[in-house]
């Protein structure tokens, strides 16, 4: 890893979505994105808080890193990340919007909007996951 640099400022580096059931969550993203985790036993650890997140493991050229954390909604200070939708929306690339808006459903989330234009560039659609987090799906226009 001494070859590795830093991502210029600004870049995004971490993603923390927040679930209270970290297991349906993983399952969630497994299915949709077809994500691996770097520590899939803390679904079955014996850890009466949750307080370690279920880590994605991201490619490492996309320099970002970040994962699943469990938290109690009703009892997260109001400032703290918790479920549900929030002011910043990330966007997950994709083949085809339409496609993964199937299998977002068929995984147990929801798709809050039909495909839109982003230009001349591509599409999007927004989601909600099973946790009721807000998301996006994002495709390049076809060449």
């Amino acid at each position: 890893m001494a070859d590795w640099k830093p991502p210029k400022t600004g870049s995004p580096v971490w993603i923390e979505i927040t679930a209270t059931d970290l297991a349906r969550s993983h399952k969630f993203y497994s299915t949709v994105f077809n994500w691996t985790f770097k520590n899939p036993e803390v679904l079955t650890a014996s850890d009466p808080d949750h307080s370690k997140p279920v880590m994605v493991d991201f490619n490492p050229d996309v320099n970002i890193s970040g994962g699943i954390s469990r938290v109690q909604s009703s009892s997260a200070p109001k400032f703290a990340p918790h479920p549900g939708r929030g002011g910043i929306c990330l966007y997950w690339l994709v083949d085809d919007v339409e496609a993964t808006g199937k299998v977002i459903k068929e995984a147990g989330g929801k798709m809050l909007s039909e495909a839109q234009r982003e230009g001349d560039h591509g599409l999007y659609r927004y989601f909600e996951d099973v946790d009721g987090n807000l998301g996006g799906v994002y495709q390049f226009k076809p060449v």
